[in-house]
């Protein structure tokens, strides 16, 4: 039990110190993300003020979670590798 404490403290720390370097390594990716939400926000608007689309629009986020288990899988087995 204690290990799994101790790898928890690792991941936590590994993980916030990422967040806080990616920014660094690209600067303009928030501005360029903002600029796509709202892109997307008008689109939307104009749709919707249009009554074409359909009244529910379903969003799911099929390739976030498709490399997200795969980036979660190939951890946990480097992981499983360095401690067993």
């Amino acid at each position: 039990m204690s290990n799994f404490i101790l790898y928890s403290i690792i991941a936590s720390i590994v993980l916030t110190v990422m967040l806080n370097v990616l920014p660094l390594l690209f600067p303009d990716a928030a501005t360029r993300l903002q600029k796509k939400i709202e892109e997307n926000a008008r689109k939307a608007i104009a749709q919707h003020e249009d009554g074409a689309r359909p009244r529910v629009k379903v969003f799911f986020p099929w390739k976030a979670m498709l490399i997200g288990s795969i980036v979660l899988t190939v951890l946990l087995n480097l992981i499983n590798l360095l401690v067993g």
